[in-house]
């Protein structure tokens, strides 16, 4: 009786171990391999709350997230670009077509990679991200957040769209969450990070009191030989 308790007991334990390492093997399954992309522009139709990754050229990486069906359209200038991470999370009510086209710099727009942007309140920005991704689509969403992969060059950066009615950029509150720099919005067009200047300090007031001085010598040597003359 005892050594059948005791076999039955022992069955009963394996059969809690094997679904232990069941439960752990499934906990651990690892995220969907990327699409692999060969060229520059891709077309999909992407599935409610599936979040994909599309891979450009073994470079560019764009994860893709809608609470509704959505139509994608991408194009993708990956060999430019090089290795980046982007991610785009949508929420909507409704179905979309989103256009989405990324490229290295924005040149018509003032953006040019390596160089320096100033706003026309004198801010001045450096462009060095060498990513803008330029974003459309058919219908309205309630919020998008945007994420990009944080790097040593970019760690101080902030998100910025382009404003074609005052035709400038701007600039918007940014986050660092989980190695990504975050940004929500409810419009879309073209986006992209800038890093803010060390402001400059203002050398207006030097230059005022340098005048003065060199007024008040050449006034001082001037009396001086006023009075040895007389």
């Amino acid at each position: 009786m005892n050594k059948k308790r005791s076999i039955l007991l022992g069955f009963l334990a394996g059969l809690v171990l094997l679904s232990l390492v069941n439960l752990n093997f499934v906990a651990a399954a690892p995220e969907s391999t990327p699409v692999p992309v060969a060229g520059n522009s891709y077309q999909t139709q992407l599935q409610a709350h599936e979040r994909v990754t599309y891979r450009f050229q073994q470079r560019t990486q764009l994860t893709i997230n809608c609470s509704e069906d959505c139509q994608l359209n991408m194009f993708c200038n990956a060999l430019q670009i090089g290795t980046k991470s982007f991610e785009l999370d949508i929420e909507t009510d409704e179905k979309l077509e989103i256009n989405m086209t990324c490229n290295e710099e924005e040149a018509m727009l003032g953006l040019i990679n390596g160089h320096a942007y100033t706003a026309r309140n004198r801010n001045r920005y450096q462009y060095q991200e060498g990513f803008c991704v330029s974003l459309e689509c058919n219908g309205t969403f309630t919020q998008a957040r945007l994420r990009i992969e944080v790097t040593a060059q970019n760690r101080e950066g902030k998100w910025a769209y382009y404003n074609g009615s005052t035709q400038e950029w701007v600039t918007v509150p940014t986050t660092v969450e989980n190695g990504y720099l975050v940004a929500s919005t409810d419009h879309f067009s073209t986006w992209t990070v800038l890093i803010p200047e060390t402001t400059n300090p203002d050398y207006t007031l030097f230059i005022v009191l340098g005048v003065i001085i060199v007024i008040g010598v050449v006034a001082a040597i001037g009396i001086l030989m006023y009075v040895k003359k007389r």
